[in-house]
Order: C-alpha cells, then structure tokens, then sequence
C-alpha cells in the first residue's frame, strides 16, 4: 500500500511528535508499505520513501505555522495521485486535506495525540484564548466527522470522540504510542556515565531528578518547582535536571532563581534525541507531572524513562495506571505537593527500591510498548480500508 502521512510538524526538532512520525512512518516501511511523508524540516527525513519538505519553499528556519499549512494546501494535490490513503497527524492536517481527499477520492485516517481545543484552553485563562478554544473544538468535530478512519492514543480521547462529537465506535481505533528499546536502554558503562555527569557539571553523589520534554503549561513542571525547597531541606545532594524546550522555559528559570534554587536546577534546553537516552541513564529518578486532562495520557517520554531501567513518579491520571499495579513507579494527584514530595522523599532514600522499580517498568515497556506492536495495528486499520 502506498501511504502519504502529512503533518505540519517541524521533524528538525528533537521532540515527541517527531519521534512517534519517525517510527511509525519507519515501522510500516519495515512491514513492506510505501511511504510519503509530507512536513516542515530543515534538513533528511530518511526514513520515508519519499519526502516533501515545505521548508524548501520559503527556505526559512522559523517559518510561520500559517505558511506551512498554505504550502501543504498547494502542493498535496500535486502528489497525492500517487498515494492510496492518507494519513493526517492531528485536526489541522485533516481539514488542509479535505479538498484533495475529495477530488482524488483518497481515504482519510486521523490521527489524534491528545486534544488540541484542551491544551489551547490550559494556555490563558482570558476571553480571546477560550475562543479560540472553542474554535478549535469545532475544527476538531469537523476533523472528525470526514475522516474515514481515526486512530487514538488513548481510550479517553476515544470516549471523548464518541460522547462529544458522535462519532461512530467502529470508526476509532485506539493504538497508544511505544517505545524504541534498541535505542532507549540500560547502559551499564559507568565510566562513560560519570564522564557524562562530569561534563554537564553534575556531581557523583548527587542524586538526579529528571524531567524530559515539551515545557507547556499542561506538564506540570511547576509542581517539582514548588516542592524542591521542602526535598533540600531534607537532602543537599539533589540535582533537578529539566531537559527539552518551550513556552514556559524562562518562566520556570525565573522561578528558580526567584526561590534561589538555580544551584540545584539545570536547564539543558533542546538536545538532540540520540543523546537522551544518556541523559535518562545518568539520572535516578523520572518525572511526568500533568494536569489533569480529558484526553487521557500516553506520553513517549515514560516509556523512555522504562525502557531505560528508571522508576517513575508520575501524575495520577487515566491511562497511567499500570505503573503502580507494575510496580514501576508511584502514582500522585495533579497539583498535591504533599503527595508529590512523599513519593520523592520516599525514593530519593532508597536506592534499592529505585532499582527494583526501574526493572519492573523495564519488563513493562519490552512486553506492552513497542512500536513494532503499534505499527502493526496501524497496518490493520489501512488494510480494513483498502
């Protein structure tokens, strides 16, 4: 089958979103489909058969969203005579696509990673930004119904879909996101570990709490913020290392020098994504905090945690459950600074218990989160429309 997966993310960018467009557009080429991938990028996207960079146009690092979405309208009639289906990454590439599906007579499969109207309305609580949330609900609804096909990452988003915007059941198909255990791993060079540590100025009696990802108001990361003065109380040799990038990046710094903690933080930035494996294995101790959110979780970022032997903390939120019934981690409230604090105290003074933790969710991640599993469901789901 010949599959055009369209998105109008930067894959230049070492995120998530990137990570699942790579393995999934990889895994089906592995399971013999041709493959186009249609996105924003500064440089090779090799893992498709065929790429169309709508950075070429304008030839801009920063080019406006807008501007994108103008280009991907143009060009995808250009090439999608030479596809079978297409394969849209979120509501936005669904409606660009809804003209040239129709003309072609294409099939249509959304995919949906989290709802786009829920994390618009976390950003500000004024008038405008609640528009334009509902706005983008309504896109979402619209994405929905002229899809032949959705695929969610989780079983809420799903729920949402069907409850909200009366979409069919047998037209959703809920496939969670994976993880790549031949690059996300345990690494037993404790040498190469401390040389690591070294270079980032980290000391080897510090125990390192690390968060990984997009710094959005969604994630929660001002919750770890605001309990550290309470965990150094307790313990000095603590080291909070924040790596990724976003919106909230400099007012997370501020708050850190504000509370005089910026000794005790480190703020990597954006680092590349074949170098987060080592971030995760010098580390001791994981965190995914969210608010708490319709759509449910299936954040890349844990998986990596696990698949790399780390225990976890993260926000008790639907989805999430097996950490706890695994044994892999502690589960706490969105928002409880108490619980929160607990569950660190609790693991920052037992190296044993981290250990044991970091194994369980190893084995979790290997039997339950791979992408291979994932791709293969998605190979299902296209051949029901053929």
């Amino acid at each position: 089958m010949k599959v055009l997966y369209i998105t109008l993310e930067n894959l230049s960018l070492h995120k998530g979103s990137a990570v699942h467009i790579r393995e999934v557009v990889s895994g089906l080429r592995r399971l013999g489909h041709e493959v186009g991938v249609m996105a924003c990028s500064c440089g090779r996207f090799d893992e498709a058969n065929h790429s169309y960079n709508l950075y070429r146009f304008s030839g801009t690092r920063n080019q406006p969203h807008l501007i994108s979405a103008v280009f991907l309208f143009i060009y995808l009639p250009r090439v999608l005579h030479k596809y079978d289906v297409i394969y849209a990454r979120d509501y936005h590439t669904v409606i660009l696509a809804l003209l040239s599906r129709i003309i072609f007579k294409k099939k249509l499969v959304f995919e949906i990673n989290g709802l786009a109207s829920e994390e618009q309305r976390l950003r500000s609580d004024s008038v405008p930004n609640q528009i334009l949330s509902l706005l983008v609900g309504r896109a979402e609804k619209a994405a929905t119904k002229y899809s032949d096909r959705i695929v969610s990452v989780t079983p809420q988003i799903a729920s949402h879909l069907m409850r909200h915007f009366h979409c069919p059941p047998g037209k959703v198909e809920i496939i969670g996101n994976g993880v790549n255990t031949e690059i996300f791993r345990p690494i037993r060079d404790e040498a190469s570990l401390l040389n690591w540590k070294q270079r980032l100025g980290i000391n080897q009696e510090e125990i390192v709490i690390a968060f990984v990802g997009n710094l959005a108001p969604w994630q929660g990361l001002e919750y770890l913020i605001q309990v550290a003065p309470a965990l150094l109380l307790r313990m000095k040799n603590i080291k909070f290392m924040i790596i990724g990038d976003g919106i909230l990046k400099e007012d997370l710094e501020r708050e850190v020098r504000r509370l005089e903690l910026s000794r005790h933080f480190l703020f990597t930035g954006m680092v590349s994504h074949d170098q987060i494996p080592l971030y995760i294995n010098i580390s001791d101790i994981c965190v995914t905090l969210k608010k708490r959110l319709k759509s449910g979780y299936s954040p890349l970022k844990l998986y990596e945690y696990m698949a790399c032997g780390k225990p976890v903390i993260a926000s008790r939120v639907d989805g999430l459950e097996f950490i706890e019934a695994g044994g892999a981690g502690r589960l706490v409230e969105p928002g409880d600074l108490g619980g929160l604090k607990e569950a660190l105290l609790e693991l920052l003074a037992d190296s044993q218990k981290r250990a044991e933790m970091g194994q369980k969710g190893l084995q979790i991640v290997r039997d339950r989160f791979s992408w291979e599993n994932a791709t293969i469901k998605i190979e299902k789901l296209l051949n029901r429309l053929a």
